[in-house]
Formats: C-alpha cells, sequence, structure tokens
C-alpha cells in the first residue's frame, strides 16, 4: 500500500502505512508531530493508518510537514502533497465524490 495525502491549507490527511494496526506507532507519530512549532492538532488513527494534522499555515507548510515525516522514517519517499492547489482541490473532491457514491451504494446493498 502507497501513502496518500489529502491537503488544504492548514489541514493534512496523511496515509502512513506504519500506523494502520499499531496503536504505539500511531502515538509515536502524533507524539513527534506535535513536538513541532506550529502544529495544532494530530488525530493519529491505527484502524485506518490516517494521520490528520491540523496547522498553524504561518509557521509550517505542507511540504514541511511532509518533510518532517520523511526525515523521521514514516513516509515512503513517493509521498507528495499535489503541485497546485487546484490540484489538491480536486483530488480532494473527486475522492469525496466517489467516497460518498460507494457509501451510497453499500447502504443501498443493506
Amino acid at each position: 500500500m502507497t501513502d496518500y495525502i489529502h491537503a488544504l491549507d492548514g489541514r493534512m490527511r496523511i496515509k502512513i502505512t506504519a500506523v494502520k494496526g499499531s496503536p504505539a506507532i500511531a502515538e509515536e507519530v502524533t507524539g513527534y508531530l506535535l513536538g513541532s512549532h506550529g502544529i495544532v492538532e494530530v488525530n493519529a488513527n491505527p484502524i485506518t493508518g490516517n494521520v490528520l494534522v491540523l496547522y498553524d499555515t504561518s509557521h509550517l507548510s505542507q511540504g514541511r510537514i511532509l518533510l518532517l515525516l520523511k526525515e523521521a522514517g514514516y513516509l515512503q519517499k513517493s509521498a507528495q502533497v499535489p503541485a497546485t492547489p487546484g490540484d489538491g482541490l480536486v483530488s480532494v473532491l473527486a475522492r469525496a465524490v466517489m467516497e460518498t457514491a460507494l457509501q451510497s451504494m453499500v447502504m443501498a446493498l443493506i
């Protein structure tokens, strides 16, 4: 499984494969990020492997957060934030539409 990132200014959701199934690593990532100036909140979910990071854009950039995670060995080298804000928004919207459609299909089957 590869890492993926959904990013908006001040908010990132990052899939970190090492977090999935490991509450200890989830806590480790949370503590590591909270130790960085500008990180407001971190929620690492060991069930999904998703790490939600809320941060102050006047102190940190998305690229800097990714660099911190890569340097600590939590992210694969290929993980990247979309190059432009428009690309990121399109990706986030497309994902949201697909998730909503999938949820609707599952609910219809139940």
